[in-house]
């Protein structure tokens, strides 16, 4: 092909491959049928996620519908089946491992929301928030506010409070653990065992 020539207007002669990029430009453009491209960021400078929605830990997400069917499974079910209720001292049932997995959910998300802080004090007034609403959540439905599905009464009793119950012990756990989280862990990469004693040492 390198000694085929074409002969122009001019009758000058040219090589066909000479500037190749800029006859392909040409004949690309005009025999093209496609529409031309809008101005803007190509495919490649556009982030992935352009709709901005946040990812998730799909396996976290799992892991916390099971524990809520546990719970269900064992508040529902734990008066017929005593081998799933809670265990009174000794010994360990089904539903004694209800709120460790919630508790190991929360240190997950933990671990993943506050990995790189960009304000420590803005991150620990939206923890200390967050813990004040689930403590009173917690009040609220453990609380005696509520005296039971099969009495009808309700109102604070103040002999059915139940001030650490399941709600307010894991806002006082997401508390510390956040605070470590956001203050005491630095950014350090981790990529090996020492890495991560150096990362976690404070903790």
């Amino acid at each position: 092909m390198s000694s085929m020539m074409v002969v122009t207007e001019t009758d000058e002669r040219s090589p066909l491959l000479q500037n190749s990029s800029h006859h392909a430009g040409e004949i690309t453009s005009s025999a093209s049928p496609l529409p031309d491209v809008e101005d803007g960021p190509s495919s490649a400078t556009r982030p992935a996620n352009s709709t901005g929605m946040k990812q998730r830990l799909v396996s976290l997400d799992v892991f916390r519908g099971l524990t809520v069917a546990l719970m269900i499974l064992v508040d529902d079910a734990g008066g017929a089946f005593p081998s799933i209720n809670h265990s009174p001292w000794f010994g360990v049932t089904l539903a004694d491992f209800v709120m460790p997995f919630f508790l190991f959910s929360v240190g997950i998300s933990v671990s993943l929301v506050f990995k790189k802080v960009s304000s420590k004090p803005a991150a620990t007034k939206k923890v200390v928030l967050r813990t004040i609403k689930l403590f009173l959540f917690g009040l609220i439905l453990q609380g005696g506010y509520f005296h039971g599905r099969d009495d009808l009464t309700y109102g604070v009793d103040v002999n059915q409070i139940r001030w650490m119950g399941v709600l307010q012990r894991i806002s006082i756990g997401y508390l510390l653990a956040s605070i470590t989280e956001i203050w005491c862990v630095g950014n350090n990469d981790v990529d090996s065992a020492i890495a991560f004693g150096k990362k976690y040492y404070m903790q």
